[in-house]
């Protein structure tokens, strides 16, 4: 019934632009480093400089139209990485200018070293109720690769601190496809990752960004990626450890025990609309979707001077949209009903004849080869797309 009641609320506020927003994401840019292959936007830490981008972020949400989210996110960067003030003003701020009232899931992204249990109890106060740890590997000589600046104990660590806290709800982001990492490595850090039995598990492939220390140094010959054939070994690998253990495969990248699935990651994925605060964060509502620039002095300074942060903005068309929707929709286990299908319904049978999407029970899914090539299914859909 509550669900029934929060979606009335949404559709009937008096801003028709913003009636289906039930997604808030606030960007945290901060980390203590920079990894060896990161590609999101992130900065050094500096605790004057957080404070004033918490209230140039408090600004922006009270420019917004009111709020009743259904689930709110905390990513970055590092949001465990603030201080315990901070912490504490941001959890705040969201409280003191949205609506909780239909909230059903708070999530915070946390790196192991930077968590103490001081700043998990005060999330556990606010309303928090799923965390998201970015392990990465359950190997020291992995970790280093990567850039981490914390160890494997460091995990051990936090994990204890979380469940103390009474979490339930731990998710655990690995990476796979490490170079010079063999498979037993990445079997031990996945058996590692389920021995601490959390609920969500995502598995991220290893990729070189441009802009990052990777990409240069694979440029340079210092680094080898992995093959197609030894990164399809290794994705396999956790497919059916994995299943094995109970978690289900409900998208490319996440696992989770049933009933687990990252409801604010879902939403996105089935097109509905959310606000992003913060630098470097992306909204979408309607038929508009817009992203503050990766620029954390201009964001302040734009918001201290009284302006709307500097961003880029995108107006889709009907078609455009549905079609994401169907990009979007594949990437999970669920996949898409035959009507949201429809738009591209001659690429779909296609890419049946292929053998990467089938039909089934009146919804068009990605097979298992389609899994791992839904990049090329998804560039032939909106290929086709526009052509038919």
């Amino acid at each position: 019934m509550q669900n029934v009641e929060c979606r009335m609320q949404n559709e009937t506020r008096p801003d028709s632009e913003t009636g289906n927003v039930n997604g808030l994401y606030v960007h945290v840019p901060f980390c203590d480093g920079k990894c060896f292959y990161c590609a999101f936007y992130s900065i050094a830490y500096q605790a004057g400089l957080a404070d004033r981008y918490l209230r140039a972020v408090e600004h922006e949400l009270r420019l917004s139209p009111p709020l009743i989210p259904e689930t709110i996110y905390f990513g970055g960067g590092t949001p465990s990485l603030l201080s315990l003030s901070e912490l504490q003003n941001l959890c705040n701020l969201i409280k003191e200018n949205t609506s909780l009232d239909c909230l059903k899931e708070w999530t915070v992204e946390c790196n192991p070293a930077s968590l103490t249990a001081e700043k998990l109890a005060l999330l556990t106060a606010a309303g928090v109720n799923r965390l998201s740890l970015g392990a990465q590997s359950f190997d020291d000589s992995a970790l280093k690769w990567l850039g981490r600046r914390h160890s494997v104990a460091d995990i051990y660590e936090a994990v204890q601190m979380i469940k103390s806290a009474g979490f339930d709800n731990l998710g655990l982001d690995l990476i796979a496809c490490i170079p010079g990492f063999n498979p037993d490595n990445w079997r031990k850090t996945l058996n590692s990752a389920v021995a601490l039995k959390p609920k969500h598990i995502s598995v991220y492939a290893l990729t070189k960004e441009e802009g990052t220390r990777m990409a240069s140094s694979v440029s340079q010959g210092q680094v080898t990626p992995l093959t197609d054939d030894e990164e399809l070994e290794m994705l396999d690998i956790a497919v059916k450890l994995l299943a094995n253990e109970g978690y289900q495969r409900y998208e490319i990248s996440n696992y989770a025990q049933p009933g687990f699935e990252c409801l604010h990651n879902l939403s996105c994925w089935r097109g509905e609309e959310y606000i992003g605060l913060g630098t470097a964060a992306a909204s979408h509502v309607g038929l508009k979707r817009w992203t503050n620039i990766p620029d954390l002095g201009k964001y302040i300074e734009a918001i201290e001077n009284g302006k709307e942060p500097p961003r880029t903005m995108d107006v889709l068309t009907e078609d455009l949209k549905k079609f994401e929707r169907v990009v979007f929709g594949l990437r999970m286990a669920e996949g898409i009903s035959e009507a949201t299908g429809k738009i591209c319904e001659k690429t779909l049978y296609d890419l049946s004849k292929e053998g990467l999407v089938l039909n089934t029970g009146g919804r068009w899914r990605l097979t298992e080869r389609g899994f791992y090539l839904a990049d090329y299914v998804g560039g032939e859909l909106l290929a086709g797309g526009n052509a038919e």
